[in-house]
């Protein structure tokens, strides 16, 4: 009998918190009538009767201020979360329940506040919450989420500068708004801390390399390599430091050939401190230091033919081919070049390396004028899955085609053809007469081809009013030509990084946007623009 009486009390435990809920049901229909009807004081009434009989269960609790949150009486539902934080038998805040309601309220700042408490609680729940942030910036169409995000970050971490995943969180949201700066700071004061970023550290320095922060790259690779030749990640910090080094000073208009001389010093002494692997890669930097700066194409030839004989990995061997038949190339051995690049096309068919190296060999036949069989390989490769060979490939081809519906002889496009060889040998005072003469010239295909190539070339040698200007020139002319889109972001960035003319880059990137919305400057261009 008193077995049957506790199964009986232990069943009615268990039903308290549903019979409770569906009281609530009832509670919550009123008091959204009453809302309705714009009886605010007998809904605020009902409601404080009802919030003092608010279960101890924690579910019911979520629940009953699911109730209001559906009917989109949020501050009824907040209350109930507040009231519940205090009285349930779980002890639970309820910071994820308040910081969802807060964001379906698009109460940002309350939102974050919540998370990264509920975050100091539980460590563990670092993924879920970042994920969570990750879904808010997907849909930040002003920024607005993203500058809540970031105070709310900066806060916290100023706060609890011990606190890992605070730190951990701030470096991924500097790299999502591409605030490589940021980033590095955390990321290093988080290795300072633990030892344990050695990894997050180098992949950082690779983004950055890859966005052009060349400064912040180097930084980031010489942290690693202050770890020692033990580290892992070593090999690949030193390549990436050399790189980035090798970066800078092409972007420096006070570079010497004594820099490159020093580099390349570094280069031969790294040799011993880097494993079998990363070998290629540094010679691969050597030959292009001693072909396009220091003038020795013949040492770097032999050297990319002694390392291909001491390596034994195919992909290796193909890439170091790639960089020996470019060398070629730069020192008019047309043939040896098309045979390397025929080579590796054979060998990597249906890899990316092997459309480079069909591309490369189409670009080499459209330099010495043979542009029917570059086109038709251009033409195969604007399927490529590479998407930056497919776009190259279309550029080429329009060139080409373009140029040869206006003029069946070829004549023009032989002469830029011709300027085009000329300055991928960096030969540019010998490409600049040439694109001069054709720029005067009334060929709507032509002129523009060649007014962008001296563009290019006067952005090469820092005068950048005159190449925006050149761009610009584009633009106005040949608004319909397949190269103003590509002139109209050259101008914008100009104005944007180098002629600090904010208010003239914002007007060509929201030109781009608007006159060329399929271009493939578009998703950047409207990523510039907000930024500005």
């Amino acid at each position: 009998m008193r077995r049957a009486c506790f199964l009986c009390l232990f069943a009615l435990l268990l039903a308290l918190p549903t019979l409770a809920q569906d009281r609530w049901k009832t509670d919550v229909e009123q008091i959204y009538l009453y809302t309705q009807e714009g009886k605010s004081d007998k809904a605020d009434k009902l409601f404080n009767q009802a919030l003092r009989d608010l279960p101890e269960n924690r579910n019911a609790i979520v629940n009953i201020s699911m109730m209001f949150r559906n009917k989109a009486l949020y501050d009824y539902a907040m209350a109930v979360l507040d009231k519940g934080a205090k009285i349930n038998t779980d002890r639970d805040p309820l910071y994820m329940e308040k910081a969802t309601l807060c964001q379906t309220m698009n109460n940002y700042s309350d939102a974050f506040e919540y998370y990264l408490l509920e975050l100091e609680r539980k460590p563990d729940l670092y993924g879920t919450i970042r994920s969570r942030f990750y879904t808010m910036l997907l849909y930040d169409v002003n920024k607005s989420i993203a500058d809540e995000m970031r105070i709310a970050l900066l806060k916290k971490t100023q706060e609890k500068p011990n606190n890992n995943e605070y730190a951990a969180l701030l470096v991924w949201f500097a790299i999502q708004q591409e605030d490589y700066e940021t980033a590095l700071i955390q990321c290093i004061s988080l290795d300072r801390r633990n030892n344990d970023q050695d990894e997050q550290i180098t992949n950082l320095a690779d983004i950055c390399y890859n966005n052009g922060q060349y400064g912040l790259a180097k930084e980031a690779y010489d942290h690693v390599l202050t770890k020692g030749k033990i580290n892992p990640f070593y090999g690949r910090a030193l390549i990436g430091s050399i790189k980035a080094e090798d970066q800078i000073y092409r972007n420096s208009p006070t570079t010497t050939v004594k820099n490159y001389q020093k580099l390349s010093e570094k280069i031969e002494a790294a040799y011993s401190d880097v494993g079998s692997k990363e070998y290629p890669g540094l010679a691969e930097i050597q030959a292009d230091l001693m072909t396009y700066r220091l003038e020795q194409p013949e040492q770097a030839i032999a050297l990319l033919q002694q390392v291909m004989e001491q390596t034994h990995d195919k992909n290796q061997i193909n890439q170091l081919k790639l960089k020996l038949a470019d060398i070629y190339l730069f020192i008019d051995e047309i043939w040896e070049a098309t045979l390397l690049y025929s080579q590796v096309d054979k060998a990597m068919k249906e890899a990316p390396m092997g459309h480079e190296a069909r591309f490369r060999n189409a670009r080499l036949r459209y330099f010495i004028g043979e542009f029917a069989w570059a086109e038709t390989q251009l033409n195969v490769l604007k399927a490529a899955t590479s998407k930056l060979i497919a776009n190259d490939a279309m550029s080429l081809a329009l060139v080409i085609n373009d140029n040869l519906e206006a003029d069946t002889t070829g004549t023009e496009l032989r002469r830029l053809a011709r300027a085009d060889f000329k300055i991928y040998q960096q030969k540019d005072d010998q490409a600049l007469p040439i694109l001069d003469s054709v720029s005067h010239d009334d060929n709507e295909i032509s002129k523009p081809h060649a007014l962008y190539r001296i563009a290019e070339i006067k952005e090469k040698n820092q005068e950048f009013a005159e190449a925006d200007s050149l761009y610009l020139q584009i633009v106005s002319e040949f608004p319909d030509s397949y190269m103003a889109d590509d002139a109209l972001m050259h101008a914008a960035l100009l104005e944007d990084q180098q002629l600090k003319n904010k208010e003239a880059a914002k007007q060509h990137y929201e030109q781009l946007i608007d006159q060329y919305p399929t271009s493939l400057y578009t998703a950047q261009a409207k990523k510039n623009y907000r930024k500005l």
